[in-house]
């Protein structure tokens, strides 16, 4: 709440469901698959929010300490244990091991697994192809290092609407932009010192991780991602 973040915010940037982060904050831990999780769960928020985790977790087991786990093996199970030299006969056992092998092959050709895997129907020499060419394609990293800040644009496809972003990135960053219907054309985590061109339909709906660390060119202007960056996540709006 310090931070000005709700909720969905948090389940956004750390992958968690609103219901298991209000849980956590309710300190239900019973309403959880284990401590193992709620541990993960906790070192992840509190990446998030920049808080030492060591001190959250001595929290957590002071409040709920971890169940160590203890095997008592019977004094008698009713079978004498081999004896030096002792020969045991395992051949039983490996005939039952075949059986249980071949029930098992069986089994799986009589469900037909994993699947009959159906081949494209052929496509006859004078047909006209249907398909259309993406409508945004993503350039790989330069051979040499980029050096940040020489953003050089390229001409994007023909066509009327179709509008260019060149994304650089200084470290690594997750990037996600959905075109003017919605659909998303680009979604990956891109490494320091590459370039990613994205060209699509306007207006964009961007979601940057690490934003901070991006820079962003549309239409051959520079893009100030900080009046839209909240916790290192930039969102916005492009037309």
């Amino acid at each position: 709440m310090a931070r000005g973040l709700s909720i969905a915010d948090v389940a956004q940037s750390i992958k968690f469901s609103p219901r298991q982060i209000e849980i956590i904050e309710r300190d239900d831990f019973d309403m959880l698959p284990g401590t193992t999780f709620v541990r993960g769960f906790i070192r992840g928020y509190a990446k998030l929010l920049k808080l030492d985790d060591q001190a959250l977790l001595a929290m957590l087991d002071r409040q709920k300490p971890q169940v160590v786990v203890q095997i008592d093996l019977p004094q008698d199970t009713g079978a004498a244990l081999p004896q030096p030299g002792e020969q045991r006969n395992y051949y039983p056992y490996l005939i039952l091991l075949v059986i249980l092998l071949v029930a098992g092959v069986g089994l799986a050709v009589f469900l037909d697994w994993p699947g009959k895997v159906e081949k494209p129907a052929p496509v006859a020499s004078n047909a006209t192809s249907t398909l259309q060419p993406p409508l945004a394609y993503i350039e790989q990293p330069p051979a040499t290092p980029f050096v940040p800040g020489q953003v050089v644009a390229e001409t994007p496809p023909v066509g009327t609407d179709i509008r260019q972003l060149i994304f650089v990135f200084e470290d690594k960053s997750w990037v996600e932009v959905k075109d003017a219907t919605q659909r998303v054309i680009f979604a990956q985590i891109n490494e320091p010192g590459t370039r990613q061109i994205v060209n699509g339909k306007p207006p964009f709906a961007l979601v940057i991780g690490n934003a901070s660390h991006v820079q962003l060119q549309f239409e051959d202007q520079q893009v100030d991602l900080r009046p839209h960056t909240k916790v290192d996540v930039a969102r916005l709006t492009l037309e």
